[in-house]
């Protein structure tokens, strides 16, 4: 391999791995703050502190490209409904108009907070950072190989990018799990669960194909150096 693209490479992995260090000691320090917090409002009773939460909204939505149908909300695309999420139709008032817009009054339930869900709050974070560091050991793993390596096709190369790809699997369900522990805390009129994140998904797609063109490459490679 020339000797300017390799050492180009090199240091792209020796900047990613920098990086992605630099990245993992700031997380594992908000998870210590996170930590520390969690202990002092574990230790503390939950009634201390507390937070009673109610609203009024007025909502505008055009039946044209949204529906509201038992509880319901959704996205109208030609002739197929995309759920949304749901509403509560108990403190709801809907009257649809002669222009096709849906009027809604909204009043929140009266939610009460206590310390105890601040806890709750600290830990599924907590949880979420760790998945989060756990991919970026991953990643920096790979950025290692690329630092080190003579050429990007090789089986270190390849090994290192499959493990990070299959890593982001457990982080992308952790996180998606987390979020919706998080939603279901500040659960009001409209409640969300967590979701498949659609970007991570493609990211995870796209790094298994570079994985399958990086192990091709490597094919190549030695089926060349057999050749020399």
């Amino acid at each position: 391999m020339d000797n300017s693209i390799k050492r180009k490479i090199n240091v792209f992995g020796k900047v990613g791995k920098i990086i992605t260090t630099i990245i993992i000691v700031l997380l594992l320090v908000a998870e210590g703050f996170m930590l520390l917090g969690g202990v002092i409002v574990a230790a503390v009773p939950k009634e201390s502190v507390t937070a009673d939460v109610s609203g009024k909204a007025d909502i505008k939505v055009d039946a044209n490209y949204f529906g509201i149908d038992k509880g319901e909300i959704s996205a109208k695309a030609g002739d197929i409904n995309i759920k949304l999420g749901k509403v509560d139709e108990e403190n709801l008032k809907m009257k649809l108009d002669e222009n096709g817009v849906f009027n809604i009054d909204a009043d929140t339930n009266r939610v009460h907070y206590d310390l105890w869900d601040a806890l709750k709050l600290i830990v599924t974070g907590m949880i979420k950072i760790a998945a989060i560091v756990v991919a970026l050991f991953f990643l920096k793993a790979l950025m290692k190989q690329f630092m080190l390596c003579d050429s990007p096709f090789c089986d270190a190369v390849v090994k290192a990018m499959r493990t990070f790809a299959i890593a982001l699997i457990p982080t992308m369900a952790v996180s998606s799990l987390a979020d919706g522990v998080m939603s279901g805390i500040f659960e009001g009129v409209f409640s969300f669960g967590g979701g498949i994140d659609l970007v991570t998904v493609g990211f995870v797609v796209i790094i298994f194909v570079l994985t399958m063109v990086f192990k091709y490459g490597t094919m190549l490679q030695k089926q060349y150096d057999e050749t020399v």
